[in-house]
């Protein structure tokens, strides 16, 4: 385990007032050791309500929010690396790229930490490219085992592919027609439920339909129509467009991947785009890309961009370069990082997140009052 190390960063701590004004930032000192700051007492007790108050300042796109997908989740022992718990208190949201529904004990106090405790968001993560992904029964490809044992492999995904389009009601194998349509909806409303069953606060899609494998997927094609009719199911339940709103929460909504090659229709059911541009600080040509694609849906503060720290966490790669961006025509919606949980294995843990956190909101600050500036003048 770590020693104990004293850090100060801003984004944890703020003056409430000030920041309503979506200016000032103030810095706090706090200790921690590894993540574990989790003593409850009257002092620590005030703190996170302050966090989680803070937290909420990011809804309505009030700042620019701090992100990260979460791999090899393992919140046991004393290796505090693959706990949420570690993770720097000022991060709003984390994407989960690692299993999200095989809640063990640890696993649960873990996300209660997160969550309750110091008020992050906590998203279920899955390419999505078929009908069923993440939550179809697990007998239901085993059972294609066992019936075909003399199956090569190749056979054997196929098999179990037709199986969970059956599963789902999809049995015509027919793209486009109605049994097709409703088996998305369908499997679209309990992905819903289960999400909110599991107490996760939204959805990120991760939509790589040319370069994310899974053949002839049966979300795919149709020029994104296809995943237009589960946007619009689950839009009803999660995200800005939403009619009924479960337990009466905002549960969020996002996108990842190739998020141009998703239909233009699906845009405005979105809280964020989330442009994977990995060692890549020429931001404007990746906002162009989204302009392009979906028009007036696009807005600057839905617009999250991330560094790839499966490649770059010992030197940061261009994430800092990305934190201090902002478009001409508006602030971001906010930087992260791809496999966050590897900046962990940096000294101090989290290095490049923290200076990043720091230098996101400082560039909004910045952005915001030059524009107060132009106004007055």
């Amino acid at each position: 385990m770590k020693s104990l190390n004293k850090f100060v960063y801003g984004a944890a701590a703020v003056a409430m007032a000030a920041f309503a004004a979506c200016t000032d930032v103030e810095p706090m000192e706090i200790d921690h050791i590894g993540g574990n700051n989790t003593l409850d007492n009257a002092e620590s007790a005030a703190y996170y309500a302050s966090l989680r108050e803070w937290k909420e300042t990011s809804r309505n796109y009030g700042r620019p929010v701090s992100f990260g997908w979460f791999s090899n989740w393992s919140p046991e022992g004393p290796i505090r690396k693959g706990y949420l718990a570690s993770l720097p208190d000022s991060i709003d949201f984390i994407s989960m790229w690692s299993g999200p529904f095989d809640l063990t004990p640890a696993k649960i106090k873990d996300k209660e930490i997160f969550q309750k405790k110091k008020g992050g968001k906590l998203f279920v993560c899955y390419i999505l490219h078929n009908i069923g992904t993440g939550i179809t029964p697990s007998w239901v490809t085993e059972q294609v085992e066992l019936e075909n044992p003399d199956a090569n492999s190749s056979q054997l995904t196929a098999l179990k592919k037709k199986a969970q389009e059956v599963y789902w009601g999809f049995t015509s194998g027919v793209k486009g027609s109605d049994d097709h349509l409703q088996a998305i909806r369908t499997y679209a409303k309990a992905l819903v439920d289960t999400i909110v069953k599991y107490d996760y606060d939204g959805l990120d899609i991760d939509w790589e339909p040319n370069g994310g494998g899974d053949g002839d997927g049966s979300l795919k094609g149709a020029g994104g129509a296809y995943l237009h009719e589960l946007v619009m199911e689950m839009g009803k339940y999660f995200g800005p467009m939403a009619t009924e709103r479960p337990n009466g929460r905002y549960y969020y909504f996002l996108i990842d991947g190739e998020i141009w090659n998703a239909h233009k229709e699906s845009a405005p059911y979105f809280d964020y785009f989330i442009t994977q541009a990995y060692h890549d600080s020429y931001l404007d040509g990746r906002v162009r890309t989204l302009q392009n694609w979906c028009g007036d849906y696009y807005d600057t503060r839905k617009h999250i961009f991330t560094e790839n720290f499966e490649s770059y966490w010992n030197n940061g790669g261009v994430l800092l370069r990305q934190a201090v961006y902002n478009h001409a025509s508006g602030p971001k919606g906010g930087v992260g990082a791809f496999r966050l949980d590897n900046d962990y294995d940096n000294t101090p843990d989290y290095k490049y997140t923290r200076m990043a956190i720091q230098l996101n909101l400082n560039a909004y600050k910045e952005y915001m009052e030059s524009q107060n500036n132009t106004e007055t003048e």
